[in-house]
């Protein structure tokens, strides 16, 4: 039967990675999808949408306000956009032509958190037109570091939470997010795929942002949880200037306003329990040459995968497994951040049934080269 990719000639995907934007990062709910379907078939004033979507998520998850956006990564440019242009919308509309005039445009951003993400974190500063002011070292840094390297020309300190970042020597948020109070500097934490949607507001920062599409299985989408409704108001002024190239619909903006109240009610079950990721283990455990066992997440999140090593024995490396996963009907994606120190993870999260476990054991038993 397939699904609407696979009957318009599309690769059927079991994604067992994470809530990953090259695979379309998470599905929606029938609650979510009704959202989606009914605003789509209706008009509203967008720019009240703006307004009240940002204050009722302010008010679920303990923030002053939100600006809602297309996504995390476009959070981040217009934080920083709207910290160069305050309330002015003739800066906003100018923003670019203003920026060779404008002295504060640094972003201090730690060495060990200026990563690829599926696009450079620089990148997204830059385009809100902040300069990276690269601080610390890729293996260490130090809250000496930042505060060193603060002065006239800083605009913000940016902190990226986030299973791509150095995670050793590192500071950690809150020890930023409280330096940058005591220097009066506004901090944005790049929250994207956190779970908990008001920590880092507690802990005082000026801008979280959170994509609606990972942690909270909504649609395209994403917001920015604000420590002030002039900061919230400032930002949904962007999108009279840069924020119009990535702006987020009716549909997904009710659809993300669905999602965040599922999620935090706890509707979110998985498919696939802890006991079925440990029996799945204890399976590809037995297979020769593999070695299974359960891990928490690299970022310290409660979320538990099922690390598989393969040795000589298997008779293949773990980038030959990745690679030949790939290329199988379905096609499986594999988390294979260190498949080039001979180990890849399962997430259980995405899975839509312990049944695509089977498929993932059988596929990788069939692999096995051994003697």
């Amino acid at each position: 039967m397939g699904n609407i990719y696979t009957q318009n000639g599309l690769q059927e995907v079991i994604n067992a990675s994470g809530r990953m934007t090259i695979l379309g990062v998470s599905t929606v709910s029938e609650g979510v999808g009704r959202s989606l379907a009914e605003a789509a078939g209706h008009y509203v004033v967008m720019e009240d949408l703006y307004q009240y979507a940002g204050r009722k998520i302010g008010s679920m998850i303990g923030a002053q306000d939100a600006c809602v956006t297309s996504s995390a990564s476009a959070g981040i440019a217009l934080a920083v956009a709207s910290l160069i242009c305050g309330d002015s919308l003739e800066r906003v509309q100018h923003l670019y032509d203003l920026l060779p005039e404008t002295p504060r445009r640094e972003v201090i951003l730690l060495k060990g958190q200026n990563v690829d993400f599926g696009a450079p974190v620089g990148e997204m500063l830059q385009v809100g037109g902040g300069q990276v002011k690269e601080v610390g070292y890729a293996n260490k840094s130090t809250l000496g570091d930042i505060r060193s390297a603060v002065g006239e020309r800083t605009l913000a300190i940016l902190f990226v939470k986030s299973h791509h970042c150095v995670q050793k020597e590192m500071v950690d948020a809150r020890s930023v997010v409280e330096l940058a109070n005591s220097l009066r500097v506004p901090c944005i934490v790049d929250a994207a795929a956190e779970e908990d949607l008001s920590v880092y507001n507690r802990m005082g920062a000026d801008f979280v942002c959170y994509s609606g599409a990972k942690a909270i299985e909504g649609p395209t989408s994403g917001f920015v949880a604000c420590k002030t409704e002039q900061l919230a108001a400032n930002m949904r002024l962007q999108y009279k200037g840069i924020g119009r190239t990535m702006k987020v619909g009716k549909e997904n903006i009710m659809g993300l306003l669905t999602a965040v109240e599922e999620y935090l009610a706890g509707k979110h079950q998985p498919a696939v329990t802890d006991e079925q990721l440990k029996a799945f283990a204890g399976e590809i455990g037995a297979v020769p040459g593999c070695r299974a066992q359960i891990v928490q997440d690299e970022a310290g999140r409660m979320i538990y995968r099922c690390k598989i090593t393969f040795d000589k024995a298997f008779g293949r490396s773990a980038e030959e497994v990745v690679e030949q996963l790939k290329k199988g009907d379905p096609a499986i994606y594999t988390r294979d951040y260190q498949a080039n120190l001979g180990s890849i993870a399962i997430d259980p999260r995405p899975l839509h049934s312990a049944e695509e476990l089977r498929v993932i054991y059988n596929s990788i038993k069939q692999l096995y080269k051994g003697d």
